[in-house]
């Protein structure tokens, strides 16, 4: 059986979609999905065509960007530091942004039962990053 899980980020005030992107790069969090980036494609729409390359970053911004000028779903995999835990993000046009814990997810282990996300571990990660600007987190998982 899979686990599903997410952490739904909603902001007090509008920020643009390629701030919200630099702020988690500030924070620690990289776009190294095991030496590739990990996006969803110009176009995609509802499709979740993810594509796994080895792209420069800056090539990955130029992607990002014409998405965000197109209205489209921003999704991006990204990692901690040099952990290589992470996730997926997307970030919807009215800047809410919902994470997925599924790269290397980090668990807690709790009486040998190693399925429950370490929820605390990604929210010390993910709180810094907006600080003040936080007004709704959200977080779900079905085991």
């Amino acid at each position: 059986m899979s686990v599903s899980a997410s952490i739904e980020i909603t902001l007090s005030k509008p920020i643009s979609r390629m701030t919200i992107l630099r702020k988690l790069e500030e924070f620690g969090w990289s776009y190294n999905d095991h030496g590739k980036v990990t996006f969803l494609p110009v176009g995609d729409v509802d499709d979740f065509d993810w594509q796994h390359e080895c792209i420069p970053v800056e090539e990955l911004y130029k992607i990002l960007a014409i998405k965000d000028n197109q209205g489209e779903l921003i999704g991006v995999a990204m990692t901690w530091k040099d952990t290589s835990i992470g996730g997926t993000f997307l970030i919807r046009e009215n800047g809410t942004i919902i994470m997925s814990p599924d790269i290397k997810r980090k668990v807690l282990d709790v009486e040998s039962y190693n399925k429950i996300t370490d929820i605390n571990w990604y929210m010390t990660k993910l709180v810094p990053v907006f600080g003040r600007l936080l007004e709704y987190i959200s977080y779900e998982e079905h085991v």
